[in-house]
C-alpha cells in the first residue's frame, strides 16, 4: 500500500483505496449520490457523503470523501462520472450523515403535518396556515444555500488572520 503525503495541503492520500473508488449514479431514483458539504478547507476541497437512495431520498451512508471541483493537487484522482477531483476516502462523518437526515426530515414533515391537519382546518384559516407551511419549506430548502456562505465566509476570516500569523 503506497501512502503519498503533499505537504501542500497535508493530506496522505492512499492510491489502493482511491484506485477502488466509484463514482455516484443513480437511475431513477435509485442509486448512490453525494448529499452534504463539510469541513471546507482553504484549498477549496470539502467533505462529502455518499448514500444509497430511493426516489433521491438517501436511506443508508455508504461512504465519506475529501473532494474538490478543481485542484491544484496533482495527486488528487479525477472522477469523471462525477466531475471531482477525490483526495481522499473518510470513515463515515456522523455528524453530516446527522444533519442531511434532519434536513430530509425537515423537507418532508411539512407535508406530512399538512395532511394530518388540512381537513381540520377551517376555509379562512386553511389559507394562512398553508401559506405558513410554504413559506417554512422555501426557507427550509433554502437553508443549506446561506449556512455553506456563513461558514464560507467564517473559515476566510480564520485563514486570513493564520496567513498573517494572527492565530486562528
Amino acid at each position: 500500500m503506497q501512502q503519498n503525503r503533499n505537504p501542500a495541503t497535508n493530506i496522505v492520500l492512499n492510491y489502493d483505496m482511491i484506485q477502488r473508488l466509484r463514482m455516484s449514479f443513480a437511475f431513477h431514483g435509485i442509486g448512490t449520490m453525494r448529499y452534504g458539504k463539510r469541513d471546507y478547507w482553504p484549498d477549496g476541497s470539502f467533505v462529502t457523503t455518499e448514500w444509497f437512495v430511493l426516489a433521491f431520498i438517501p436511506l443508508l451512508p455508504t461512504n465519506s470523501k475529501r473532494i474538490a471541483y478543481t485542484t491544484d493537487n496533482p495527486l488528487a484522482t479525477y472522477d469523471a462520472g462525477g466531475g471531482y477531483f477525490v483526495y481522499e476516502l473518510l470513515p463515515l462523518d456522523r455528524r453530516q450523515v446527522t444533519f442531511v437526515y434532519l434536513w430530509f426530515l425537515g423537507f418532508i414533515a411539512p407535508f406530512v403535518i399538512w395532511g394530518a391537519i388540512e381537513s381540520t382546518l377551517t376555509i379562512r384559516s386553511r389559507d394562512w396556515v398553508g401559506d405558513f407551511f410554504l413559506a417554512f419549506w422555501v426557507g427550509w430548502c433554502l437553508l443549506p444555500y446561506f449556512v455553506q456562505r456563513i461558514i464560507k465566509r467564517r473559515n476566510a476570516r480564520r485563514w486570513r488572520r493564520q496567513a498573517l500569523g494572527l492565530g486562528g
